[in-house]
Formats: C-alpha cells, structure tokens, sequence
C-alpha cells in the first residue's frame, strides 16, 4: 500500500480518526506539565536547569519587554538604545553579544506588562515550547499523511525529544516550534493557492528568525530546499503568480529579518571576530552523540553516557529512529515498486546495473564500518589489503557507483527520482543532512576523524552568518525535525495494519515519554562555572517583588549613571546583578553574555583582585566612568566585603546608602587617565523608568 494513498481508499479513513489539533494541543500541554514538573508548581520563583544562561535570558526578555512597552506606550523614541543594552559600558551593542530573544519577548508583552515577573514570563516560554513544538509537527504531518494517530505520535516525538532535554538551560535553541509551522503553512500555501497560508508560513519564519540566531541561519538552507522540490514536483516553474507571491513573502521575512540581523554585523565590523574554525569543532558533533543523551533522562541518561562532549548529546530516541526507518522504507518501497515499468534498452548499459549496485553496497557498508569505528584496515579481502582511510575518499566512490547504477538502470533512475521528490524521501535527504552538518568541519567518530568528510566548512566559507555560529551541533535540532515527520510516516505504516495498526502506534507514543522521562527535572541550580575563593555564591532567587532593597535605592538616582558592582567578574554573580537590574536600567560595568567586549575583559582582570592589587584596581575603576559603586558584603567569604568597602572610602568615595550588608557609594568624579570624561554609556534615554 502507497504512503500516499488516495483520500478516499479505506485505510487513509482509518488514520484519520484520532485527535484533532485542539484535542492533540491540549494533550501536549497536559503531557508537557507533567514531564517538566516541577516548573508548573512555581512558575514565579523557579527556574528549569541552572542560574547560568536561563537567568541571563530573563535580563533579556526584561530589556526587550521595557522597550517594547514603552514604545507601545506611546514614546517614540522608547526602541531607542534597544542594541546597546545595559552592560559592558560604555561597550556599544551590548545585547547582540547573546541572542536577542525579541520574538519570545513580544510573545510573553501582555504577561509582563500585567505582572512584571520575568520568571513568570520565562517559565510560560520554556513549557510553550513544547506545546507549539508538538502542534507545528502534528498538523504538518496530518497535512502530508492525513493521518491524526500518526501526527500526533510525529507531535510528541518532536515535542519531547531527548535532545530537547539537554538543552533546558538554552531558551533560544528550544524556541524552535516556529520551523514546522513554517513549512505546515507554505505546504498549504502549494495545496490550496491561498494567500493566507502563504502569509502564516512567513510570519512563522520571520517569529523563527527573531526567536533564534541558529536557526535563522541554519534552517534557510532545507527550507529552501524544500520550497524548490515542492514547486519542482509540482511542475510550477513556470507559474507567475506563484512567484509572484513567493517573491513577496520572501521580501516580507527579509524586511523583518534583517533589522535585527544587522547590529551583529555591525559588532563584526566594531572588531568582534569571526568564530574560529578550532572553537567551531570543539562544539560539533561526533557521530556518537547521536546515540549519548543528556544526564537529566531518568532511564537512559546513566546509561547513554556512549561519547560525552560539549553540546554533544544528540540523541533523538530509539521510538524516533525505528519509526524513521520504516517511514523510510515504506517510501523506498513504493518509490521502486512504481518505477517497475521502467526498463534501459541498451543491453550493455544493464549489465554495469549490478556489479554498480554490489559497489555501492559494499562502500556503503564501508562508510557505516568508518562511522562506527573509523579509519581501518582490512587485511583480507577478495582485491588484497583495503584501506579505509579517507571518508572523503570512501563518499566518492559511493558517488561514482550511483552515478553508474542510475546510468546503467532506467528502474533506478525512476524509483530515485520518485523517492527525491516524495515528501518522505525529501525529509529523509534533509535530516542527512542536517546530521552531516552537526558534525562540524572535521568528522570524528568517537573522536577520530574521519578525514575530509565534512561539508560545514563550505557553509562557514561561502554563506553569511555561519562564521560567527560557533555550536554546529545544533542542527541536531533540525535533524530531530526531519526525523520526527519521517517518524510520522512510519506510523502512518504502521496505522494501516487492521487491529494492531492502532495499538502500535499507541505503544509507540508510550515509548516515546519513557525514553524521555527526567522529571521531576531540576530546578535554580548552581551554575558550574564558580570557582573564586573568595566569592560566596547566594542560594536561590526572588521574584520582583523580592528583590534587595538596594536595588529600588538605584531606581532614585539620576538615570543613566553608571554602576559599578562587587565582587566584579564572577559570572553566577554578575548574572544576579543583571537581573536584578531590571528594577532600575542603570547601566552596569559589570555583565554576562555569550562574548564579552576587550574593555569588559581588561576590568574584569584588575577589578576582580581588587584585594590583591587595590591599586591597579583603583586605577581600572577611575578610568571606567562609573558614577556610584555597590559593594556586597555579603558575598565575600570572611568579612572581606568590610575591606572592599573602606578601599572605596580610603579614595574618597562617599557612602550614601546602608541595607544591611549592601553600601551604595558616590564615586567622586572619576576621569580618564588623560583627564577628559569617560565617553556617555549607551543605554536607555534619559528619564527612562522600567516597565510596570
């Protein structure tokens, strides 16, 4: 039976029944409380994973919102100083150092404009994901299989793949729901022809786009290829109004795409490098990582421990690869049954058919043998010694024999081109590779390379923004999508068995939340990256309501000043100060991101000793432009907040503020070291308030 039946014939009437897409949100929703508790038990207090990179994404969530408010409210000038956010000063575009998050902070406006709690706000983020994640995949799937049971259980791998697991810390890599629906509504747009599908497709690329840097980049290139197979099989190339419209929309995303692509652009040329080819490998993936999963996984996380690296857990589910597979096959299946008519008339031509498929066979077992072990030797074989060395080498002869074989064989030709243009064998082609890509400019396996078998070095050559992305493993993401709609489809082969066809796939969902079980999952943890003997760390975190005194202290000083905060350079702290300080938008010296200006970098070597060498530290902050110090007493170990404090004083800073052990000092006057005034902080305009 054909995976794409005609709409009448009794099993396709089967696979329709089951959820419809309200029934399978709702479920999706149920299921994403469930295998995230306890997030929905304090979504004002709590943050899933650690207080790194989720702390850093409320600061800017809380920026973009106060912006955002205010220039819905009115002040035209409120977007102004929206790049140049509120750390590093005077450092210009500060906020495009990290992801800009602007898509999830339009999604969350109303809750914080009601609310201000930006781990409210974060935590309602975090779950939608998830649920707009398994939505996206659902109806796209039911668009191309129209089968619900199968776009549900397509839903729920992609919602809850293992991957997503490890990568709880990073909002903007989870924030990829917005990829299924960009496809679901340009498939629709090549179904119906309407302009209405056209224009949803592309909001929901321009949401990706501002949702998530990666995926801005990383996804044009399958969507692109997509939309060229889809109007090649389709036979539209000559179609005026389609690219009429096509060229439209396209013009629409880039509009809305660029303005927030150009201000990185713009730090490249301030003197922020490239990503080095070395630091782009050590956050690739091995061939391994697709079979290691991340710790927090109840059931397989102590046991999928195969090749741990850097952003290197992979893993997508055994449900996921099994289903896969037989969606694969399935395609494969009817692709070569429907070129059974097919024949080559040269009788010599079909005789190079065989022996092309045995070479194929064999290099292709070859290729699997090198992924899995490497570059290897075989000693005895039928031609002598073999040496398997070169994956670009082994790729080539692979090549070379499909070219051969669909020369020689007019069956093979067809069935190919049938399986290219189908969308199962489509998918299947983009998850290779987006696999292919995650593994970075040098292919290893289990850390051996597997020479010259990468093709991301092309991309980070010859196409803009893949220099400055240093984590290719993060098309995994993008492999997990493919997958999960093949995925679908091999449910949908398996939804057409009568009596267990329902069954399995049920069984097929159950599988799917074992392997991914990690709740209850972990909550405000310590960030690793703390290691100052000197610097105490403080458990926990206050919602807006509950923050320090000090900080509604900084709200009533003339805006704009400059602050300065110690202990200086500690990331886990540094984070609390940013957060802490959406309470008064001053800008700070001190700041976290995923780089850091060269001035950041000098203060934080001198200010961070500041009990070591005080005098050099002196000097850094003189010629900072700070106007009022903050030290916290608290956070040095053994009463050394107490000696911070009077080397202040000791060079004429004047104490204006006491909340138990927090002092607020005005700093007086401090110059560059050639007299002149230290350069204005960019940052909000002058009278600026945060939002309510």
């Amino acid at each position: 039976m054909s995976v794409n039946e005609p709409a009448s014939s009794p099993s396709r009437a089967r696979l329709s029944r089951g959820p419809g897409a309200a029934a399978a949100a709702g479920l999706y929703l149920l299921l994403t409380l469930v295998m995230t508790w306890p997030v929905a038990g304090d979504l004002w207090r709590k943050l899933p994973a650690d207080l790194g990179d989720p702390l850093l994404n409320c600061w800017i969530l809380g920026w973009d919102a106060h912006h955002l408010l205010r220039f819905l409210g009115g002040h035209l000038t409120g977007l102004a100083g929206y790049w140049s956010a509120n750390i590093f000063y005077p450092a210009p575009l500060a906020l495009a150092y990290s992801e800009h998050l602007t898509g999830q902070a339009i999604e969350i406006l109303p809750v914080f404009a009601l609310t201000g709690n930006l781990v409210l706000c974060y935590d309602l983020l975090f779950l939608s994901t998830f649920v707009l994640s398994g939505l996206g995949v659902y109806l796209l799937v039911r668009e191309l299989t129209g089968g619900r049971w199968a776009a549900f259980a397509a839903g729920l791998i992609y919602a809850f793949l293992p991957y997503r697991f490890g990568q709880f810390p990073h909002l903007q890599i989870l924030s990829s729901q917005w990829m299924p629906l960009a496809l679901y509504g340009f498939l629709r747009y090549f179904e119906t022809r309407r302009r209405r599908a056209l224009a949803g497709g592309a909001a929901a690329l321009v949401a990706q786009n501002l949702s998530c840097g990666y995926f801005m980049v990383f996804f044009a290139v399958p969507f692109v290829a997509f939309i060229l197979v889809e109007i090649g099989r389709r036979r539209l190339w000559r179609d005026r109004r389609l690219w009429g419209d096509l060229t439209v929309a396209g013009i629409a995303v880039a509009a809305a795409t660029l303005p927030f692509a150009w201000p990185y652009l713009e730090l490249r040329a301030l003197g922020f490098a490239p990503r080095g080819l070395y630091e782009v490998n050590v956050f690739a993936a091995d061939v391994y990582s697709y079979v290691t999963t991340s710790h927090r996984l109840r059931l397989l996380g102590p046991r999928l421990q195969v090749f741990p690296k850097p952003e290197g857990q992979l893993f997508l589910g055994f449900t996921a690869y099994l289903l896969g597979a037989i969606g694969v096959a399935w395609a494969a299946r009817d692709a070569w049954r429907s070129a059974a008519g097919l024949r080559t008339r040269r009788r010599a031509l079909r005789w190079l058919a065989w022996p092309a498929a045995i070479v194929l066979v064999v290099y292709t077992g070859l290729w699997m043998a090198m992924l899995v072990r490497g570059s290897f030797i075989v000693a005895h074989s039928p031609i002598g010694p073999l040496r398997v060395m070169s994956g670009f080498k082994v790729l080539r002869a692979i090549a070379a024999a499909l070219a051969v074989l669909l020369v020689a064989s007019a069956r093979a030709r067809g069935a190919a081109r049938r399986f290219a243009l189908s969308p199962p064998g489509l998918f299947a082609l983009l998850a290779l590779f987006a696999v292919w890509m995650s593994l970075g400019p040098y292919v290893h396996s289990a850390g051996r390379a597997l020479h010259n078998a990468g093709i991301y070095t092309f991309f980070y050559d010859v196409v803009p923004g893949f220099d400055g992305l240093r984590v290719p493993a993060r098309f995994g993401m993008i492999a997990g999508l493919f997958l999960s709609v093949l995925a679908g489809y091999g449910a949908a082969a398996l939804g057409r068995r009568r009596r267990v066809g329902l069954p399995l796939v049920l069984v097929a969902c159950a599988l799917v939340l074992v392997e991914s079980w990690a709740a209850p999952i972990a909550v405000n943890q310590r960030w690793a990256d703390f290691n100052h003997q000197e610097v105490v760390l403080p458990h926990g975190l206050p919602a807006r309501a509950d923050f320090p005194p000090v900080y509604r202290f900084l709200r009533t000083l003339p805006a704009g000043a400059p602050v300065v905060e110690f202990p200086f350079g500690e990331y886990p702290i540094e984070l609390r100060y940013m957060y802490f300080s959406t309470a008064h938008w001053h800008p700070l010296l001190n700041g976290y991101s995923g780089g850091f200006p060269p001035l950041y970098l000098a203060n934080r070597t001198t200010l961070r000793r500041v009990l070591t060498n005080p005098d050099q530290a002196w000097a850094a902050l003189a010629r900072s432009g700070a106007a009022y110090a903050v030290v916290h007493e608290a956070l040095y170990r053994g009463g050394r907040g107490t000696v911070v404090a009077a080397w202040l004083a000791g060079h004429g800073a004047r104490q204006i503020a006491v909340f138990g052990p927090d002092r607020v000092f005005k700093l007086q006057g401090p110059t560059a070291a050639d007299g002149t005034p230290p350069a204005a902080a960019p940052g909000p305009a002058a009278g600026t308030r945060p939002a309510p």
